[in-house]
């Protein structure tokens, strides 16, 4: 009898541990800087006013004026480019390094999302202070980047439900 329960009480050693990892959470981006971000500057907010005005019409037109836009959910940065190609930066881990500030690594995907087999790694800090994003890179496939200047950012819109639908 006690071979027949030995793979019963196996089980029981093993549920707990694989509950308490069904309870971790994924690394995800801070709710703060989730949503649509363009450049703070004149440019950035012209394109943020037609991309409001093309949702506010609903003709679905609103997404020609994401080019160049930051699109932030809680699991993918999108760094919008035409016909909705563009870098996808899918978050694997998160560190906090201050009070508004953090360090993302990233699986990447160039024009396309980001697949294991194929994608290249980055990492990149960015921060929030009085609303404005502030992120830069540093490092792809672990080189160095040095040549990405600081990019200042301000929240246009929330990210829109369905956006991203599979």
């Amino acid at each position: 009898m006690g071979g027949v329960l030995a793979p019963w009480l196996a089980c029981l050693v093993v549920l707990p541990v694989s509950a308490v990892s069904a309870r971790e959470t994924p690394a995800a981006f801070p709710r703060q800087v989730q949503g649509i971000w363009y450049s703070d500057d004149a440019e950035g907010r012209a394109r943020c006013k037609a991309f409001l005005g093309g949702l506010a019409a609903d003709d679905g037109e609103a997404y020609n004026f994401l080019v160049g836009a930051e699109v932030i959910r809680a699991g993918m940065w999108h760094s919008y480019a035409e016909y909705g190609e563009g870098n996808f930066y899918e978050i694997r881990t998160l560190g906090k390094i201050g009070k508004r500030s953090w360090r993302v690594s990233t699986l990447t995907g160039i024009d396309t999302m980001p697949d294991p087999e194929f994608s290249a790694e980055a990492t990149f800090r960015f921060r929030i202070d009085k609303g404005i994003l502030t992120w830069v890179f540093e490092s792809f496939d672990g080189t160095p980047v040095d040549s990405w200047d600081e990019q200042r950012l301000f929240r246009c819109a929330p990210v829109p439900e369905g956006m991203y639908a599979s």
